[in-house]
């Protein structure tokens, strides 16, 4: 009768699924700035761009470490997101200009699995925001080169990234498999994108709001490899 009892809280013990686990996630998002649009705007009207330079998409890569106990899973780890270069120039192709975006983040999330496979959760998130602005214009009076910045931390923000989805195991039982997930980006303060260098050159005497909000809807594809 032990030996029953005993084999019986051995298989409950391994459909628990608790352990610890690597993860390697790619996402697309769709991420909303909108000051840093509207400088943007304004930049593509000064140089008479037939098209927006904003990139509207971002596409990511992060790798994180796992911890799954009764249900509640807690994370911690970085991503890059970029912007793909987005290009135009005026009807005469005398102006021209170029941008390209990225985020480094480093977050810690806390998940709790609510059915079955199904969790809810979220994470925090200190985020860099960069990328890489070119222009040609051929008065070279509208820009000027950015002022030099060694503020470690120019470009920085804070997020929270609500996140709800499903958990797909390799094998029923097991902390290994595919998760999927939808989220939220937040913004909870809002990042300098030109008085600090993160591009080489800037807008002269732009009078419009410097620090920019940065908000999204997003989708994640995350592989999960159990330790």
């Amino acid at each position: 009768m032990s030996s029953f009892f005993m084999s019986i809280a051995q298989k409950s013990k391994k459909n628990t699924m608790d352990g610890s686990a690597l993860t390697i996630g790619v996402s697309y998002s769709m991420p909303t700035r909108m000051e840093f649009e509207k400088y943007f705007a304004v930049v593509g009207d000064s140089l008479h761009l037939t098209s927006s330079i904003i990139p509207q998409k971002t596409y990511g890569l992060s790798l994180a470490y796992s911890i799954l106990n009764d249900k509640w899973e807690f994370e911690m780890g970085g991503g890059l997101s970029s912007g793909i270069k987005v290009s135009s120039s005026n009807a005469l192709n005398t102006n021209s200009a170029s941008l390209s975006t990225s985020t480094i983040d480093i977050h810690f999330g806390l998940a709790k699995y609510i059915l079955g496979p199904l969790f809810i959760g979220f994470d925090l998130a200190a985020i860099s925001n960069a990328g890489k602005f070119v222009v040609n214009e051929n008065t070279g009076t509208l820009f000027e080169d950015s002022p030099e910045s060694h503020n470690p931390f120019k470009g920085y923000a804070f997020s929270v990234r609500p996140k709800a989805g499903f958990f797909i195991p390799f094998r029923a039982g097991t902390y290994s498999g595919i998760k999927l997930n939808a989220f939220y980006d937040y913004g909870i303060s809002k990042y300098e994108f030109y008085k600090n260098d993160i591009f080489q050159s800037r807008l002269k005497n732009y009078a419009g709001a410097t620090k920019s909000s940065f908000n999204g809807f997003g989708a994640q594809v995350v592989l999960v490899f159990g330790m």
